[in-house]
């Protein structure tokens, strides 16, 4: 009886989580979503803007690229003066990753079974916010998100665009510890062999490689 109960409550609660999200917002959502999920490859680059007041702290550039469980990502992070870029991915059998660090690049496989760098963006914001309200700009819709789920986040809101003809995501715009980030989203490209995703040594002759 105390299991049936529990389950009960658990049901009810989820229910009401979901239940001021409106229903074009997770159309919408899901369409988005759907975008992402191309069996023939996707590609596409994000830029991330992080802001303290009217100070840019860091930008960060990624090229991501996913095809089934393979994965390639790269990243260019500069903060104040200095940039690091770095390249990482899955290509199937094994993880790797590209150091490049003032003319000497290291390259690292492992036999992890995905890449542990940023290739898969979360686009579950209808599951893990309790509101939303939408608008349709014309050209995007743009939903807000807000209360969250998880009491701990510290991103209390979070603001989406998305394209009315393609579903694709546009832009993301959220804030957390006083700073505001901003992710822009572009440069899709549909198709991408599976070699794309495999390392390519002969591009790296100097290159040091270490297998773990």
């Amino acid at each position: 009886m105390k299991k049936l109960l529990l389950t009960l409550l658990l049901v009810l609660g989820m229910a009401s989580v979901h239940a001021q999200i409106p229903a074009e917002v997770t159309t919408v959502m899901d369409k988005c979503r759907q975008t992402f999920a191309n069996a023939n490859g996707l590609e596409y680059t994000m830029d991330m803007k992080t802001k303290l007041g009217p100070i840019s702290i860091m930008d960060m550039h990624f090229v991501i690229a996913n095809k089934g469980e393979m994965s390639r990502t790269k990243m260019t992070v500069k903060v104040l003066d200095e940039e690091v870029a770095t390249e990482s991915g899955f290509d199937g059998k094994e993880a790797w990753e590209i150091k490049h660090s003032k003319g000497h690049d290291t390259i690292i496989f492992s036999q992890k079974k995905k890449d542990d760098g940023v290739s898969e963006l979360n686009l579950n914001l209808d599951k893990e916010y309790r509101k939303a309200k939408m608008k349709n700009k014309g050209d995007y819709y743009e939903i807000t998100f807000s209360d969250p789920v998880d009491k701990k986040s510290e991103a209390k809101k979070i603001t989406v665009k998305i394209s009315t003809k393609t579903y694709r995501l546009i832009e993301m715009k959220t804030s957390a510890r006083g700073a505001n980030v901003v992710m822009t989203f572009n440069n899709y490209r549909i198709g991408l062999k599976d070699d794309y995703f495999k390392v390519n040594l002969s591009q790296y002759p100097k290159a040091a490689v270490i297998r773990k």
